[in-house]
C-alpha cells in the first residue's frame, strides 16, 4: 500500500512518519505526544524530531498540559487541517484503486487485521 501513498507524501513534502503524525491528529483532535506516538506507530525519539519539523512548518502546535506539565499536547493548526483537506483527494483515490483491485470485503479484512495488530503492540 505504501508504495502507492509515497509517491502523494512526496508531492506534498511529507514523510510517512509526518504524515501519520498530521493523520492521527486530524482523526483524534488534540492529543497527548505518547499517544500520537502509539497510535501512529513511531517511536518517540522520532516523535520530537518529527514534532520539532511540523511545528517549524506551522503545521501543529505543542504545548504543555495544563493539568499534566509532564505531558505536551499537540494539535492541528489551520495549515495543517487545511493540508489535511488538501491530500484527502489524492489519498481517497488510492483507497479506492486499492479496493477496487482487491475487493471491499479484503480491504475491510486488511484493515481490521492491521487495527488489530496496531492495537496488539506485544502486550
Amino acid at each position: 500500500m505504501m508504495l502507492s501513498v509515497r509517491p502523494i507524501l512526496m508531492k506534498y513534502g511529507f514523510t510517512e512518519q509526518q504524515w501519520r503524525v498530521l493523520r492521527v491528529l486530524g482523526e483524534k483532535g488534540c492529543s497527548d505526544a505518547g499517544q500520537v506516538a502509539f497510535d501512529a506507530c513511531i517511536l518517540a525519539p522520532s516523535l520530537s524530531r518529527i514534532i520539532n519539523k511540523l511545528e517549524t512548518e506551522n503545521f501543529i502546535t505543542k504545548f504543555v498540559d495544563p493539568d499534566d506539565g509532564r505531558r505536551i499536547n499537540l494539535k492541528l493548526t489551520t495549515l495543517g487541517e487545511d493540508m489535511l483537506k488538501k491530500v484527502a483527494p489524492d489519498m481517497d483515490l488510492i483507497y479506492k484503486s486499492i479496493e477496487k483491485r482487491y475487493g471491499e470485503d479484503k480491504l475491510k479484512k486488511l484493515l481490521g487485521l492491521l487495527g488489530e495488530i496496531s492495537q496488539w503492540r506485544g502486550r
